[in-house]
């Protein structure tokens, strides 16, 4: 490993000083495994480079969101890949607040995998009932707070912009031109809650309404940048909601949703008529 005169370094700003830092460090766990001398020659380098602990542990953290950019370029993580950032974490000595986001990043992609072979996350029954009446065999898949947002019609009525010219008793001619009437349609928030799939339901707890759909009843799920939409029977309009990783929670309830087509519907049985 060649290292830059400590002098010369020292020259340069903090970024080139971090970014000296990362490229030893970088070295050290292309190997597997930080050994105690590799410690103490990081240790020499950052007092020579004069950068904090919080410097280190950035660099730190840093490398490990590298590493996780190039495992979910294809959105997709291999056991042998999810190995791997385990040991790069615990080698960098890194916790889960230091990596939250890349977590919850590749437990999204895990997620998603799982539910391409029709398996569903299911939420602790314990965890969930702290907010939902569950019945004895229904299953909580998700959890989430959501804000809900409805498409709102407007109509806009037709103007005339120019002049009257009175021609003759009662009659008049006018001049300019006339904008014909105009409906345009724009989403609204309008309420924030709770948001919920079931193996039965897709539920809404929010401050001012509240939303139970049977699961079956949902027509269609449509994902978009940062929300998704559900359109189901008995409902003209399209319902919004807003949550963080709407790929997830959307992929979640279309899931579900199909899941529950899947299972045949009982049949009361009628009544057997006395003789």
């Amino acid at each position: 490993m060649v290292f830059r005169k400590i002098s010369e370094l020292l020259n340069l700003g903090k970024k080139r000083r971090l970014e000296e830092f990362k490229n030893v460090l970088r070295d050290m766990v292309a190997k597997g495994e930080i050994t105690p001398e590799d410690r103490d020659v990081l240790s020499g380098l950052q007092k020579q480079l004069k950068l904090k602990n919080e410097d280190v542990k950035q660099a730190s953290i840093e490398i490990f969101k590298e590493e996780v950019q190039k495992v979910i370029a294809n959105e997709n993580i291999t056991l042998e890949e999810q190995i791997k950032l385990d040991n790069l974490k615990r080698i960098l000595e890194l916790n889960d607040e230091d990596i939250q986001e890349e977590l919850e990043t590749i437990s999204e992609i895990l997620i998603l995998r799982d539910l391409e072979k029709g398996k569903l996350p299911e939420i602790p029954r314990e965890q969930a009932e702290e907010y939902l009446i569950l019945a004895p065999d229904e299953v909580c898949h998700c959890l989430v707070r959501a804000s809900l947002l409805e498409a709102v019609r407007r109509r806009e009525t037709g103007r005339y912009y120019g002049f009257s010219f009175r021609v003759a008793r009662g009659v008049y001619f006018r001049t300019g031109r006339y904008t014909l009437p105009k409906v345009t349609e724009e989403v609204q928030k309008v309420d924030e809650g709770l948001l919920a799939v079931t193996n039965k339901r897709f539920i809404f707890i929010g401050d001012h309404r509240s939303i139970e759909v049977p699961l079956r009843s949902i027509l269609s799920v449509e994902l978009f940048q940062d929300s998704f939409s559900v359109h189901r029977k008995a409902k003209r309009k399209r319902e919004y909601f807003v949550v963080d990783r709407p790929k997830l929670i959307a992929g979640i309830l279309h899931a579900a949703a199909r899941k529950a087509l899947e299972k045949p519907t009982r049949r009361r049985r009628k009544p057997i008529p006395e003789s």
